[in-house]
């Protein structure tokens, strides 16, 4: 009935939040189950999945942007920030209970750890790979490359920035581990023809510049040393 009970962990027991004891999982066989009586999927947590293909993605994307134009962006990019604030709350549940013996919490580990082991899962999942740039913190900004994103890879080339979902979903992970507001933006997209996706995360007053300079046509760089200088 499920595809994980011959695999080495324990089953999902619901009053602890997840899997116990294993923390490394590289085959998509180990990240989800399917439970063929319910005709359902789910991830190694017991949050219920769906797999969808790249044209599912695109026509979601095109459907809401028919239905209230300009106003999709701001849409995916909100959907995106709500869904970054659950993940990160289960997440830091899960890594108090599997690292942090029941005490330690996720902000008490080293910050490279707790992002690469949080976005893990969603490489498994079919987000793209991604690379965390944490070296323009002293001006309070952190920087993502997403190379192979689901959403450009499904758009092909637009000519402008469409990982409004992902822009709004780092939002709200950084607003959570931060334990302030922070907002972000899309600098650089494959969608513009670039070979991966950039997204810069701060607070509003220098997204707001970033958003300025990017619709001064500013490169993802031009956009940075701007923001290095002030």
């Amino acid at each position: 009935m499920n595809e994980t009970n011959n695999l080495n962990y324990d089953p999902i027991d619901p009053t602890d939040g997840g899997y116990r004891g294993y923390h490394n999982y590289f085959m998509p066989e180990e990240f989800f189950s399917y439970d063929a009586d319910k005709g359902a999927l789910f991830l190694r947590d017991g949050q219920r999945a769906a797999k969808v293909t790249d044209a599912f993605i695109n026509s979601l994307h095109l459907g809401i942007e028919e239905e209230v134009g300009a106003a999709s962006a701001l849409m995916m990019y909100q959907c995106g920030h709500a869904w970054g604030l659950q993940d990160m709350k289960r997440f830091a549940a899960r890594m108090r209970q599997e690292f942090g013996g029941g005490k330690r919490d996720i902000w008490q580990m080293n910050t490279r750890f707790v992002f690469e082991s949080w976005w893990w899962p969603l490489t498994i999942s079919g987000f793209g790979a991604w690379s965390l740039d944490l070296s323009f913190q002293d001006k309070g900004l952190t920087v993502v490359e997403i190379r192979n994103s689901a959403v450009a890879r499904s758009m092909k080339l637009l000519g402008k920035p469409v990982c409004h979902l992902y822009a709004g979903m780092f939002a709200g992970v950084f607003t959570y581990f931060d334990r302030k507001d922070r907002e972000c933006i899309e600098i650089q997209c494959y969608s513009m023809g670039n070979d991966v996706c950039k997204f810069l995360i701060g607070d509003k007053q220098r997204i707001n510049a970033a958003e300025f300079w990017r619709q001064e046509g500013a490169s993802a760089n031009e956009i940075l040393a701007h923001l290095e200088s002030e």
